[in-house]
């Protein structure tokens, strides 16, 4: 990546480039940020819109918004996971992740009384969004130990339903 080459393709000068980034590395850092609320917005969108009459509709509305509201090619979507911690926006992310484990705590509270008894919904919260994370980026990524997409998603449906519904048995 050149900035001569990003300054003709944005249709502009390098010296209007330099005007707002200063470097390749802010140029590369406003880029993932713009990503990540780029999905973030299209995640909120997408779970209040989502039915969630009951928990199963509720948790069908959050597996699809994850696999279906990716908004770039799998390759750009490594690209920005790899370069995101390189150009300091290693807090960005997790800021982006905090932010949609809140939206899924909310619509899990709204399931309050069909949740296992035993089931702190923050922290069910924060274990869905790593899960739906990574089991989306492993569709994106047609990873070679996985399964399809559509398969993946049903996995993740029935994973996430017995997280949720399953009292932890302790001592």
């Amino acid at each position: 990546m050149t900035t001569a080459r990003v300054a003709e393709r944005a249709g502009v000068s390098v010296g209007s480039l330099y005007q707002y980034y200063p470097n390749k590395q802010a140029l590369a850092a406003a880029v993932v940020d713009h990503y990540g609320e780029v999905f973030a917005a299209r995640f909120a969108e997408a779970v209040a819109a989502g039915p969630d009459e009951t928990l199963a509709e509720a948790v069908d509305a959050l597996v699809a918004t994850a696999f279906e509201n990716h908004p770039h090619d799998p390759r750009l979507h490594r690209i920005l996971i790899e370069i995101a911690p390189r150009v300091g926006r290693a807090d960005h992310r997790k800021t982006l992740s905090a932010r949609i484990a809140m939206l899924i705590e909310q619509k899990l509270r709204r399931h309050a009384g069909d949740l296992a008894a035993d089931l702190d919904t923050a922290e069910a919260a924060a274990m869905l969004e790593a899960v739906l994370e990574t089991a989306a980026h492993r569709a994106l990524e047609q990873h070679p130990a996985g399964l399809a997409a559509e398969r993946l998603a049903a996995q993740c449906r029935r994973l996430i339903m017995a997280y949720l519904t399953c009292a932890a048995d302790r001592p």
